[in-house]
């Protein structure tokens, strides 16, 4: 596998160096724009830099390239090792015996590629996983004329009909994504796909296109901070989607933490943007059909879907922001908001429930815990048995019990815990009852799938027979092809037509050419003593009353009766003879 070792070089360009198993088999250096031929020639898989800083520094234009190229490329950090990071000169001495007191950009490029080839360094991430497909228009609408409009017209349903054809691939290979349509006008100018999967895999089944007025553009998403939640604790996050999206994010305390509205604002955006204050164990939005952005976002991020049981009215959502005490900037942070707080209001006397009941045995990151399994639809009381076994798998207590202290404090905590606990288990009997139905039906579809199973062998095997059929048909009719045009080509010299009538029955005594009808075989017209020749014989073909007549068999067939009959006839003259020789004796 060739890798591509880089270093920044004077002059904007990059020293480059090419090695496949140590071996050196290209360097220089290049720009950007060069280097994109680098990574086709040789199919560059993995990148091997010193310094990702100096990269996103100085080196944007490489990362714009490794977007773009048609396949994903490996980015290993080599200086990066564990938690720190390690000069490339005590690298080279130490994995590769060579002492350099200062390395230049060339040779830094080769020695980097070396031990990324050796797997030292770390893996980077550069890309998101997901990939941006871009419908665009390539040239300007903005001069003036009666044709604009017209102009603007058809290149926006150009853009709308590549989009379709494109959302159309996406949803055949069932590949998530977000679609955002952006107008001037009410003309759509451009589509962009927010597709949640690699670019190799999208590749698959969208391809770039440059044409005179649109273009299409594939690329890798650069990565950005907040894929991973740097806060432990959950969240209710409303969403207010559309051409602007706007996000609300509350605490489980219906504390207001922020609200953002941006446009082309994607699922994995939302996300990013979210996983900043938390966890998010709600996604709500505002309206009664909840949109099909919101049910995706909240399945992509394992969180429960709330939906009001009506649309929310203007009126509703300005008392929210009174009663909260928040500013929105726009209607759709309103909107956000808005939605978030009504499901904190619906959560809200299960959440008072359990601080009141099992606040007492309840540390306050098991009490937000429980609270974020009753949002995801578990009881009170497994909620709160969940995070007690938490609490003990965690946790080694030690407990001091003295004669004259009594422990009722202890008792009740463990009364709370046998109560919930029997609550519990009254709740899973009931489960175990649901999934002893679903079993049987699981069964009983088993054993209906598995009829169908013999079914479809069946047909397969009848599939298979006939089709072994078909062949050998279409055999015997290539055959009787071969013969029509052999017949055609020699008609009137070797073949002839003859019609039923023209044939007769013979009994004996039949003239040199006559075709009978009743004999089979050459020894049936020697003993019925006829010249006439078997029709099945000569017969090339049947053609409904005619007969395609071979008449060099006829004449071979005829001279062969001929001479069988007289070879008869000269053995039973030898037979009279002997028996009359005999009878004189």
């Amino acid at each position: 596998m060739a890798i591509l070792g880089i270093d920044i070089a004077p002059g904007g360009l990059f020293a480059y160096a090419v090695v496949d198993n140590d071996v050196v088999v290209e360097k220089g250096t290049a720009s950007a724009r060069d280097l994109a031929s680098v990574f086709k020639k040789y199919r560059i898989q993995k990148l091997a830099l010193d310094n990702l800083g100096e990269l996103f520094q100085y080196g944007r234009s490489v990362i714009r390239l490794l977007g773009k190229l048609p396949y994903d490329v490996n980015v290993v950090e080599v200086t990066r090792v564990g938690e720190g990071y390690v000069r490339t000169e005590d690298l080279v001495r130490q994995h590769l015996g060579v002492v350099k007191g200062r390395l230049d950009p060339q040779e830094t490029a080769i020695y980097l590629a070396m031990l990324a080839g050796r797997g030292v360094g770390t893996p980077v991430k550069l890309f998101e996983e997901e990939t941006v497909v871009l419908v665009y228009r390539r040239i300007s609408t903005t001069p003036g004329g009666m044709s604009r409009n017209r102009y603007m017209r058809n290149i926006s349903h150009r853009i709308r009909d590549i989009a379709a054809r494109i959302e159309a691939k996406l949803k055949e290979a069932k590949l998530d994504y977000d679609l955002f349509l952006k107008e001037e006008s009410g003309e759509v100018t451009s589509a962009k796909f927010i597709v949640y999967a690699s670019k190799e895999v999208v590749r698959r089944y969208v391809k770039t296109m440059r044409s005179i007025d649109v273009a299409v553009s594939i690329y890798s998403a650069p990565a950005k901070k907040g894929g991973v939640p740097t806060h432990g604790r959950y969240l209710i996050v409303g969403v207010d989607p559309g051409i602007v999206t706007g996000v609300a994010v509350l605490t489980l305390d219906g504390e207001v933490l922020d609200t953002l509205a941006r446009r082309g604002f994607s699922r994995g955006d939302v996300l990013r943007y979210v996983h900043q204050w938390g966890v998010p164990v709600v996604v709500a939005t505002d309206v009664a059909d909840p949109p099909e952005y919101v049910k995706r976002l909240a399945s992509m991020c394992g969180a429960v879907l709330y939906v009001p049981s009506r649309d929310l009215t203007s009126e509703e959502k300005a008392e929210v922001l009174e009663k909260v005490g928040w500013r929105a900037k726009t209607t759709h942070e309103r909107d956000a908001l808005a939605a978030a707080f009504k499901a904190y209001q619906d959560y809200k006397p299960k959440f008072e429930k359990i601080e009141k009941e099992f606040g007492g045995i309840l540390k306050p990151d098991q009490l937000e815990y429980a609270r974020a399994l009753v949002a995801k639809g578990y009881s009170i009381a497994q909620a709160v048995s969940e995070a007690l076994k938490r609490r003990e798998e965690k946790e080694t207590k030690v407990i001091y019990v003295t004669v004259e202290k009594p422990c009722g404090s202890r008792d009740e905590a463990l009364t709370a815990r046998i109560k919930a606990l029997e609550y519990e288990n009254m709740e899973l009997q009931k489960e175990l009852e649901k999934l002893r139905r679903e079993y049987a039906q699981l069964k009983r579809a088993f054993e209906d799938a598995k009829w169908r199973d013999m079914k479809y062998r069946e047909l397969q095997n009848r599939i298979e027979a006939l089709t072994a059929a078909l062949t050998q048909k279409e055999d015997e009719i290539n055959a009787l092809k071969n013969l029509f045009l052999e017949i055609l080509k020699a008609f009137g010299t070797r073949y002839k037509l003859l019609h039923l009538s023209e044939t007769v029955e013979c009994r004996g005594g039949e003239v040199v050419g006559t075709v009978c009808r009743n004999t089979e075989t050459v020894d049936d017209a020697v003993a019925r003593k006829t010249l006439g020749v078997p029709l099945r014989l000569v017969a090339k073909l049947q053609l409904g009353e005619y007969y395609v007549i071979d008449i060099d068999a006829l004449k071979r067939l005829t001279d062969e009766i001929k001479r069988r009959i007289e070879e008869r006839r000269e053995i039973d003259l030898r037979k009279i003879v002997e028996q009359y020789r005999r009878g004189l004796v």
